[in-house]
């Protein structure tokens, strides 16, 4: 067989895959195939045809397209999808056939037949990340049809792709009909919860360059979509925000027109080639500064200082409005505090990691599911805090409180599909519990998709990631989460879960230094002496290690050798040598 002369060129291409396509063949592998043929029989071919499409692979579950014209992918993407869920009708909502699709513009090598390269890497990359029923395109299909198309696009943030240096900008295409989702059955109520508001105003340029002027609008947009994505706040409108740009209105003001309860606001200072831009977090009601920081650099490479200061912002500002609200909540009724109050003020408690604080946080979140079934952010605190008590079997502890954690942290998979801190956390009780490490992997992936500047969110996605065995990306999300925010009081999460992978990764020198870190973020946290003691055991270090059992049972008195095999590791059976390490220094069994 002969291959063609290969040829570089720009094209646009489609990646397409059906969701759950291996529990749909386990359940019923006749019927699945002969519902997928039909799917691309009936709808999926004469949808291409109709395109002006070229079919490039086939393979059972997925679908490689390529396309002369933007347009066309997006119109045929968009066509399939809506056309999906009308011949299944019939057909319950575990075996529907749904796809989730991907589209970019990019080069790619092509030897006549087939296509090859980093522009499929790309499209494949937003369609992992699509959600089912769903169609994920690039910032350049985006940029190409947003003007052409009636069609609304929400931002997904940047996100890595496997041998490409630089990050990609994916955009989801919100359809007239939404892909359906498990929750949709589930009560909801009646009003969500009352969350805090911040107002982002536009940036103060001080010196009147055109080019900084639309530097600083890029900037102010930028952190009111990545504040919008954590989802604990309310974040005031673009356009309302920017109708006070240039009218040097104070904190107060902006707290009397909008009720908001913070305002995050800044100024640009231009001195030939370099600029420095400051940026401040202040209480409205009180104009308290809450925070402060300045960055310095150039607008030759303007992205680059724009993303940097995104991520800088995002990362420090969550603690500092995190401490701020609880403080307000503080001096609210107990009577008047709603569910969003009730979790927020059992977030601390829930990770202090005693078996006080522990129900102290169950009976807090027990009375924000109360008023607010299904809570996301409640339910998946809920579960880790099960969690704990299961594991460490504190004396209130019930037999059924693993199943109670499972089934919470499930629920908070269903019900915050948006909720990025949910997710994660819903991902690390279910890694921790479960074998379904792929359903843990998918929330994670969906929390830093959402969010990919939040140190918690990326705290708990190393953490779940290094109990599903993904320890080169577990490694980096928790490096990233501590560059983001040294400062945060819950940092000791990342810390561990960057111990842990190192440990795994037989780096044990560097696995003893952050579980020391872990350990002085909370002297109670179990499993990071745990960490300390294999590493100081590998390193000859008995003495460290034994001083680290001893230290772990004061914390934790029921903490057992069995206590690590109630945690469903990846890599289980790769821990039967530590757990002879952690005998010889006084662990019992």
């Amino acid at each position: 067989m002969s291959v063609g002369r290969i040829e570089r060129r720009s094209t646009v291409v489609l990646c397409a895959d059906v969701v759950g396509y291996s529990r749909l063949m386990g359940m019923d592998e006749e019927g699945t195939l002969a519902a997928l043929n039909a799917a691309w029989q009936e709808i999926v071919d004469p949808k291409i045809l109709e395109c002006r499409g070229r079919t490039v692979r086939k393979m059972g579950d997925g679908l490689l397209v390529e396309f002369g014209s933007v347009a066309d992918a997006v119109h045929c993407a968009i066509a399939i999808q809506g056309a999906m869920p009308k011949r299944a009708l019939d057909v319950p909502p575990g075996r529907q056939i749904l796809f989730r699709m991907g589209i970019n513009i990019g080069d790619v090598l092509s030897d006549g037949e087939g296509i090859y390269g980093d522009g499929i890497a790309v499209a494949s990359r937003l369609e992992s990340l699509a959600e089912p029923g769903g169609i994920n395109v690039s910032r350049a299909v985006r940029d190409q049809v947003r003007d052409q198309l009636p069609i609304t696009f929400t931002d997904l943030g940047q996100h890595e792709v496997a041998n490409i240096a630089r990050p990609v900008r994916a955009f989801r295409i919100v359809l007239d009909r939404e892909a359906p989702r498990p929750s949709a059955a589930r009560k909801r109520p009646t009003a969500p919860p009352e969350k805090p508001a911040v107002a982002v105003l536009p940036f103060h340029n001080l010196g009147g360059d055109a080019e900084a002027e639309f530097f600083l609008d890029s900037v102010a947009e930028d952190l009111i979509t990545e504040l919008a994505r954590a989802r604990w706040f309310s974040v005031i409108a673009r356009n309302t925000a920017f109708s006070y740009k240039g009218k040097g209105v104070d904190a107060r003001q902006i707290y009397r027109e909008l009720g908001v309860h913070y305002v995050m606001e800044g100024s640009l200072r231009k001195a030939g080639d370099r600029v420095r831009i400051s940026c401040q977090l202040v209480d409205s009601a009180s104009s308290q500064h809450l925070w402060a920081e300045r960055f310095d650099g150039t607008l030759d490479d303007s992205f680059d200082l724009q993303d940097r200061i995104t991520a800088s912002v995002i990362g420090a500002v969550g603690p500092v409005l995190r401490g701020a609200e609880i403080d307000r909540i503080g001096q609210k009724p107990a009577a008047s505090q709603d569910a969003y109050d009730l979790t927020l003020r059992a977030m601390f408690p829930a990770f202090a990691e005693t078996a006080e604080e522990n129900e102290n946080a169950l009976r807090l979140l027990a009375e924000a599911i109360e008023i607010n079934p299904g809570y996301p952010t409640a339910s998946a605190l809920a579960a880790w805090c099960y969690q704990q008590r299961h594991l460490l079997e504190w004396p209130a502890a019930q037999d059924d409180d693993r199943e109670t954690a499972k089934r919470l942290a499930r629920t908070a998979m269903d019900n915050g599909s948006d909720v990025p801190l949910a997710l994660a956390l819903a991902g690390a009780v279910r890694a921790a519990l479960t074998r379904d490490h792929h359903l843990a992997l998918m929330a994670v992936d969906r929390a830093t998709m959402l969010c990919n500047n939040s140190t918690l969110v990326l705290g708990f996605d190393a953490l779940t990631r290094c109990l599903c065995g993904d320890y080169d990306k577990a490694i980096a999300h928790a490096e990233k989460a501590m560059r983001l925010s040294p400062l945060e009081p819950l940092l000791y999460h990342a810390a561990f879960a960057l111990a842990s992978a190192c440990l795994f990764s037989a780096r044990d020198e560097d696995a003893v230094t952050h579980a020391r870190s872990a350990i002085d973020g909370n002297p109670n946290f179990a499993l990071a002496y745990c960490v300390l003691a294999i590493a100081s055991a590998r390193l000859g270090r008995s003495a460290e290690a034994a001083q680290a059992i001893v230290r772990l049972v004061a914390a934790a008195p029921r903490f057992r050798l069995g206590t690590l095999r109630r945690i469903r590791f990846a890599d289980a059976a790769r821990l039967q040598a530590d757990l002879d390490l952690l005998r010889a220094a006084g662990l019992r069994d």
